[in-house]
């Protein structure tokens, strides 16, 4: 007797039907340890997590990325101050989870807040109207996502960090020995889910541009990673150098992973001194990298403001019901000079603060 083939569509069903419950179960299990997490505050110690006013999430783009730790070390710290918990989902857990499972278990949570590593995508800003509806405030922080209910957007001036890349541009074009024109190449590796690095390149071209006619002529160039997690992004900046026969004079990175990527990149190919790198955040890998010149400069990111910030815009928001659309925060050049003139002053580096 013949079996009978496989009706097609029942197969499909089949396959979106487990698809869907193992996204229902992964929720479920990240909903599960997030309350678990709250439930062993809740008895442990010193800390009872009930003698806060406020629980907050915070939602990272990327739970591998040493700026979104340090932040949200500065949260937490900041949060216990001033009445409030802020417990940052989607780490310590075995699985990735997706924004959307992540902004599920703090909507199911129940969460007072959220604090948002914004993206500037359309999905992004249905997941803040989402929380939004539920009666949860979001604050985003980092990148924005404007288009959204989110109640207040913490951050850099954009234009201003381009315009000082765009300097910082100049002088490496100047100190590469070409004169009046040759041709200086730079590189931009931007991330294709961040609308801000839009307007820190447009600053970049007009800082440049003004330039072109005093020195060397500088010739820019872009490319964009794709990718979301710190594996596939260092992968893909690997893939695009290796590209190169000869890398460009000078590369500008626009986000943390991108700048250690590409440092460990160029140290592995042995093209340290042949590449001036500009980086993005000052963790421990690019000081140390900037103290051995492999890397030109960085910018920092004042995560402690930005994270008192993140705190003061969500508690301000739950007692008066308004606050402030926009917080500037502060940022700072790095380089050789100023980590000489910082350690001649006394001053500690990361690793001692800690």
């Amino acid at each position: 007797m013949k079996k009978k083939p496989l009706d097609r569509n029942r197969l499909i069903l089949t396959v979106l039907a487990l698809t869907s419950l193992a996204l229902l179960l992964a929720t479920v299990i990240g909903l599960i340890y997030f309350n678990g997490r709250v439930n062993a505050f809740s008895a442990g110690g010193d800390e009872q997590i009930n003698q806060y006013k406020y629980v907050y999430a915070f939602i990272a783009n990327d739970t591998d990325d040493t700026l979104s730790a340090s932040l949200y070390k500065d949260m937490v710290e900041y949060g216990k101050e001033h009445d409030c918990f802020v417990e940052r989902i989607g780490s310590g857990l075995a699985a990735n989870y997706s924004k959307s499972d992540l902004f599920n278990i703090a909507i199911y949570s129940k969460v007072d807040g959220i604090i948002l590593q914004g993206d500037g995508t359309a999905e992004t800003d249905a997941l803040i109207d989402r929380a939004d509806k539920a009666g949860i405030p979001v604050v985003t922080v980092l990148t924005d996502n404007k288009n959204s209910a989110r109640k207040s957007f913490i951050g850099m001036n954009d234009f201003s960090v381009g315009t000082d890349y765009g300097t910082q541009i100049i002088n490496a074009a100047r100190d590469s020995g070409k004169q009046m024109g040759d041709t200086v190449s730079v590189l931009v590796i931007m991330n294709a889910k961040d609308s801000n690095q839009n307007t820190i390149l447009s600053a970049i071209q007009d800082k440049v541009a003004s330039a072109n006619p005093v020195g060397p002529k500088i010739k820019l160039t872009t490319e964009t990673i794709t990718s979301s997690t710190a594996f596939s992004i260092q992968e893909n900046v690997k893939d695009l150098l290796d590209g190169y026969a000869s890398l460009p004079d000078v590369i500008v990175c626009l986000s943390d992973i991108n700048t250690r990527s590409v440092y460990q990149c160029i140290v592995e190919s042995n093209r340290v001194g042949s590449t001036r790198v500009l980086g993005y955040y000052d963790s421990d890998t690019v000081i140390k990298a900037i103290e051995r010149g492999s890397v030109y400069a960085t910018f920092t990111v004042a995560t402690e403001q930005m994270g008192k910030f993140c705190v003061d815009a969500l508690n301000e928001y739950k007692t008066l019901g308004n606050v402030s659309a926009y917080f500037s925060t502060d940022y700072e050049l790095v380089t050789n000079d100023t980590l000489a003139a910082k350690q001649q002053n006394g001053g500690k580096g990361k690793d001692e603060e800690d």
